[in-house]
């Protein structure tokens, strides 16, 4: 879902009815716009609260998440430095190449002045005729 939210009892009880058990607020619009953008996307999530369903547990604040995430924050540094060492830049997964079979709009429809605005994504797909 999209966040930063603290999700009432009730929104809480519906979403384990659901068979959620975790719930992110931090990768919804980035990863849609990295699709949109072909950008290859991953997401590292670290865990701050039990959400407010937990009985026994104190009620989440804004200042123990932000506590919690300062704890996490050395992990992610530590994650994300083995990634760097790790990671094949080839970029041969299909990332690359989403928008190919995501543009319905026909071509002839779309004006100059939109083309030119979205060339930075859509060249390939839609000439914008812009050198």
């Amino acid at each position: 879902m999209e966040g930063p939210q603290f999700s009432t009892r009730a929104e809480s009880n519906l979403y384990r009815s659901w068979g959620m058990d975790i719930i992110g607020m931090t990768a919804l619009p980035e990863a849609k716009l990295a699709r949109e953008a072909e950008l290859c996307f991953a997401a590292l999530a670290l865990v701050t609260d039990y959400d407010c369903w937990r009985a026994g547990e104190e009620a989440v604040t804004a200042t123990t998440v932000a506590e919690v995430m300062s704890r996490n924050a050395a992990n992610a540094k530590l994650t994300v430095g083995r990634l760097v060492d790790t990671v094949d830049i080839a970029r041969t997964c299909a990332c690359h190449e989403t928008l190919a079979s995501s543009i319905i709009t026909s071509l002839e429809a779309v004006p100059l002045v939109v083309r030119s605005e979205l060339a930075l994504f859509t060249d390939k797909y839609i000439p914008s005729g812009r050198a």
